[in-house]
């Protein structure tokens, strides 16, 4: 569809446009730089208007931007389908068919798009939006197709004679004979005449029929155009159809398994009991909480139930439109029959138009055959009637000069009188030149009629394709609209599942909240352990400070009593003031664990845990009471422990704020002071270390229970009873595959039995073969050398009998033999078949080798050949040697 021509200005290009409707191809001619799709949609608002233009160019179908037009490549493919279809650009802007591509251009339809050509096509938008004709059973919006010529205008009357002129000078009393001679060349003129217009009217039949069948095949590409470009939608419809059903039926699946059940939930929050302790938590309150239905709203939670099940109503219902409305579009088993129709359309236009270029061309090349003889019959005719009347003029012309005595009288009187016979010659060869000729005109009249026929065919044909296309590209435009609601539909189906989502997700709480509560007590236990070993830990820390203290004390008072009480003042007040100093009390402020006071006791034990969720109302509240007294008790037991630590460090300290002008032996604690008192602190401190450790034990267990529970949502307690059944089933295999080995150990035993006698029975045999081979050489020797005695020398194989001469020395040092040959050159001796160095070896050939010389030197070359000379190394049972 492309050519491009230079000027000295600027390059333009030409295209062609094809009409999708009618298969009519409009040549474009813009310039490179105006090469846009608007000014391509101007330049075609004559045919159609701009407004309603589609166009798509392809394969692949698209909408063209300007960047496509403008490239090369596009440009390209352009011009490989002007010459599919045999298209030419004129240099005047007319189009025209190459002769020789008329056949390629009506049967092209056959060729796949490896090719890479490209068409444009124009689709009108009117035409989309108009109502089937098959549908309301009219025909009256498309125009039937008529082909000209309808009817030929065959003359009544012959052309002038060439004959006039010449009769016209000749004598008057052939007049007669003139008549009956212009009436055989009027009648052979008259078929001439008519030949002409049936031999042009065949040429002007196949050539409508040709170019119909051409926009025919522009109508079913511009089909297969909009049917690639609708499969394009199609396929990205469903692809998206595809993703969002399957996250729509996994989310609507889960909805509407919570929505089922969600008074069988609510009912099952009523039989489960809280805790003891909080149910006196609440009870302190005010509140009278004992089940976990107590704690829900349940009437809001109800209406937003109500509501959420209402919405998830509407959206499965609306889902299910949208799956009907996607279902036309979808549907594979109806485009097939469609696709089926389009290729039978296609594979009747192919047939058709090689009907015209074998039936039709056949007629038409009889028709100028035809012609051809009518040409030559009537030249024949006139011919015979020039020779007649030239004749019978001459004859007359020689009777009125011996009348009038310009003739001598003494003459033959046969010269006056004119040649009758001649005459009767001249009719007979015109009267059996009709007859010849008299079945042309019919025959050509007859094939008229069968182009007539063809000519109506392909026209109806064509009124047929046009309808068709008519129909499927409504077809089209109504599937592209349903693609179009199907997408806008899933759009605004998917944003309200996302809203029913974030709905659904305040309902979750509800059937999540029997294990969120199991969750709660785990949490509650582990913050407890965890105040309990804070509380411990620093308890625990305090009191080896102290400790610390103490021993540093004792240290200082050994000092000042020892070593120290021989140092001058100097010492205690320039060099270390605080030498004589106690050491600094460290009481630290603990915060006040707030939280664990609370925090209720719902127990150390996961599984105890689990039973007050099953069981309802078993414990009663004093125990809860008495436990929470208990665990208070506990850590104001700790909380004392602590302030008395600082208590004792604060009192074995208070001597060093006495004043420096007291005696250094007031100012420390007596060293001799010791026995049960530091036994008890080491006791002490060492029990407050364990209760640390213990706690925080304790707590980390605590993490781990809730870590577990997390994670498979079962007790500790379960995971060692699937363990131990675990172990019991290892066992039962173990003991199986013991078994199973036993049996195989067995099964080995007398295998190996029984392969130690088959190896004996096949050394026994292999002997016997080894013996039988020693025989059977033994005699094949014997034969050789009664059959094969005679030296070769024009060419060895294994079994001749060669002789070998030596040539010198080798590349090893030994001696080098060449065997005796006639044009069989490089064949030597293999070193180890000879002992010494005899002056010629006589042996039969047993094995021969072929090789390649290698470098110079070289253990590939050990007999100095030139690199790459094949050799033979022959190994031979010695026969004689001197």
């Amino acid at each position: 569809m492309m050519q491009s021509s230079t000027s000295t200005v600027r390059e333009s290009v030409r295209f062609r446009v094809l009409s999708a409707s009618t298969g009519v191809c409009y040549p474009i001619k813009l310039d490179t730089s105006e090469l846009t799709v608007i000014n391509l949609r101007r330049h075609l608002a004559g045919f159609v208007q701009a407004d309603d233009q589609i166009l798509l160019l392809g394969p692949p179908y698209k909408v063209p931007k300007d960047s496509t037009l403008r490239s090369e490549d596009i440009l390209s493919s352009l011009r490989l389908g002007d010459e599919e279809d045999g298209y030419i650009s004129l240099d005047d802007g007319k189009k025209s068919f190459n002769k020789e591509q008329r056949t390629a251009t009506t049967c092209s339809l056959g060729k796949t798009e490896k090719t890479g050509a490209r068409r444009l096509f124009l689709f009108s938008k009117k035409e989309l939006l108009q109502t089937n004709d098959e549908e309301h059973g009219k025909e009256g919006s498309v125009t039937p197709c008529v082909l000209e010529p309808r009817s030929l205008n065959i003359p009544s009357q012959p052309d002038p004679s060439p004959l006039v002129s010449i009769i016209s000078g000749f004598s008057p009393m052939s007049s007669t004979l003139h008549q009956a001679l212009e009436v055989y060349e009027r009648k052979f003129m008259l078929n001439l005449c008519r030949g002409r217009v049936f031999a042009d009217g065949s040429d002007l039949r196949i050539s409508s029929c040709r170019k119909c069948i051409s926009e025919q095949c522009v109508i079913v590409r511009a089909l297969r155009a909009a049917v690639s470009n609708l499969s394009d939608h199609r396929n990205n419809a469903t692809r998206v159809m595809q993703d969002f059903a399957s996250d729509f039926h996994e989310r609507t699946g889960h909805h509407s398994k919570m929505l089922n059940g969600f008074e069988s939930t609510m009912q099952s929050l009523s039989t489960i009991s809280l805790h003891q302790s909080l149910i006196s938590v609440a009870q302190r309150s005010g509140r009278r909480i004992q089940t976990l239905l107590d704690t829900v709203p349940v009437e809001r939670e109800n209406a937003w139930a109500a509501q959420c099940q209402t919405a998830h109503s509407n959206l499965l219902n609306r889902f299910s439109d949208l799956e009907t409305s996607f279902s036309q579009v979808g549907n594979i088993s109806v485009w097939d029959d469609e696709a089926r129709g389009d290729l039978d359309a296609e594979e009747k236009i192919i047939d058709t138009s090689n009907e015209v270029e074998t039936e039709a061309n056949k007629i038409s090349q009889q028709q100028a055959q035809r012609l051809d003889q009518l040409t030559i019959d009537h030249a024949r005719v006139v011919q015979v009637v020039m020779g007649a009347i030239s004749r019978e003029d001459s004859g007359a012309n020689m009777m009125v000069a011996s009348m009038s005595g310009v003739v001598d009288s003494s003459s033959d009187s046969s010269v006056h009188v004119p040649d009758k016979q001649n005459a009767q010659t001249a009719f007979s060869v015109l009267e059996e030149l009709s007859q010849a000729s008299k079945g042309i005109i019919p025959s050509m009249e007859l094939d008229d009629n069968i182009l007539t026929a063809l000519m109506q065919r392909v026209a109806d044909d064509k009124t047929n394709i046009m309808r068709r296309m008519r129909f499927r590209l409504r077809q089209i435009s109504v599937a592209q609209s349903t693609i179009q609601r199907v997408l806008s539909s899933h759009s605004v189906l998917r944003d309200a599942l996302a809203q029913q989502s974030d709905n659904m997700m305040h309902l979750e709480h509800i059937p999540e909240f029997t294990s969120s509560y199991r969750h709660f007590l785990s949490e509650v236990r582990r913050r407890r352990a965890y105040g309990i070993a804070v509380t411990s830990l620093a308890a625990e820390m305090i009191e080896r400070m102290a400790s610390m203290r103490v021993d540093e004390v004792k240290e200082r008072e050994r000092f000042l009593r020892g070593p120290g009480q021989h140092l001058m003042p100097a010492f205690f007040d320039i060099f270390a003031p605080t030498l004589a100093s106690p050491p600094p009390l460290f009481a630290p402020h603990v915060p006040a664990m707030a939280e664990l006071d609370t925090l209720p006791d719902v127990g150390t034990d996961i599984d105890f845990a689990e039973e007050q969720v099953v069981s309802v109302g078993e414990t009663s509240g004093n125990n809860s009471i008495s436990d929470e007294e208990r665990n208070r008790d506990q850590i104001e037991s700790v909380k004392s422990r602590i302030n008395s630590v600082s208590m004792d460090a604060g009192d074995k300290g208070e001597c060093a704020a006495s004043g420096d002008d007291q005696d250094q032996q007031g100012l420390i604690v007596s060293a001799d002071e010791t026995s049960s008192n530091e036994l008890m602190e080491t006791y002490h401190e060492q029990r407050v270390a364990a209760e640390a450790e213990r706690n925080t034990l304790a707590y980390e267990n605590t993490v781990l229970r809730q870590a577990i529970e997390r994670l498979g949502g079962k007790s500790p307690r379960t995971y060692v009873q699937q363990s131990r059944a675990k172990d019991k089933i290892n066992q039962a295999e173990h003991a199986k595959a013991a078994d199973k080995n036993k049996r195989v150990t067995q099964i080995n035993s007398s295998l190996e039995s029984r392969i130690l006698s088959l190896e004996n029975d096949l050394a026994i045999e292999r002997k016997k073969v080894d013996q039988s081979m020693v025989l059977m050489k033994r005699t094949t020797d014997e034969q050789l050398s009664e059959t094969c005695d005679k030296i070769s020398h024009s060419g060895f194989e294994v079994g001749d009998v060669g002789l070998f001469m030596p040539t010198g020395r080798g590349s090893g040092g030994k001696r080098t033999y060449l065997a005796f040959h006639s044009n069989c050159p490089h064949r030597y001796l293999c070193t180890e078949s000879v002992d010494g160095t005899p002056d010629y070896v006589l042996g039969r050939i047993i094995y021969q080798a072929e090789k390649s010389a290698g470098p110079l030197g070289s253990k590939e070359n050990p007999f100095g050949l030139h690199i790459g000379t094949k050799f033979w190394v022959l190994t031979v049972e010695v026969i004689k040697i001197p």
